[in-house]
């Protein structure tokens, strides 16, 4: 890690940071009822996923891209590269999805057909697309798992931006106390919580 490093971080933590909001508020809401504002969540989510794990398809396999995201960073951060593939070998079928539900979704909007959607306290939420002919289940659980995962590896990127601006007596510089002030396990205690669908809940709009 180092300050050039540090300082392009900003928009992947922002990013990651609303994701897991929208994430939590999506978990406590009846996503049949809000129908509009729930579909636009989902598909929110699933664009930015990839905004911060770097992956696709290669001769039908799904792999990391070293020239992408924060990847190009992988000679710097020692724990990056590995993170990373684990990430993608634990939430492999998830990621595909995504990919699938994406790439369409940026092409061709009127293509994703929401055709089931369902929640509840304990279940959280489910949603199925239709694309042509492949029908695509998206489960908040699946969502969970992958983001936890994430959520981890930035905590370990802010603990060693903590280290970096100790070294270069930056400590006080706002920019610095915004991306560091949070520990992103924290949302992590949150979905391993009885009361993930209570937050949500009161998330959402009045």
């Amino acid at each position: 890690m180092n300050i050039e490093i540090a300082n392009s971080l900003s928009g992947y933590i922002e990013t990651l940071y609303i994701l897991n909001q929208k994430l939590i508020k999506l978990c406590g809401t009846n996503v049949s009822i809000k129908y509009e504002s729930s579909h636009k969540e989902i598909l929110d989510i699933l664009q930015d996923i990839p905004r911060l794990v770097p992956y696709s398809i290669t001769n039908g396999v799904l792999k990391c891209i070293n020239s992408d995201g924060l990847l190009e960073y992988r000679e710097n951060i020692s724990y990056l590269y590995f993170d990373y593939n684990k990430i993608l070998e634990n939430n492999y079928e998830i990621l595909d999805k995504i990919r699938k539900i994406r790439n369409k979704y940026e092409h061709k909007m009127h293509e994703i057909k929401r055709t089931f959607s369902a929640s509840g306290k304990y279940c959280y939420f489910e949603f199925n697309f239709k694309i042509k002919h492949e029908t695509i289940k998206i489960e908040a659980n699946e969502l969970i798992n992958l983001l936890k995962q994430i959520n981890i590896l930035f905590a370990k990127l802010i603990k060693d931006i903590k280290n970096c601006i100790s070294d270069e007596d930056k400590i006080n510089y706002p920019y610095y106390n915004r991306i560091t002030r949070f520990n992103f396990e924290d949302f992590n205690k949150i979905y391993d919580s009885k009361l993930l669908w209570i937050v949500g809940n009161c998330m959402i709009d009045f």
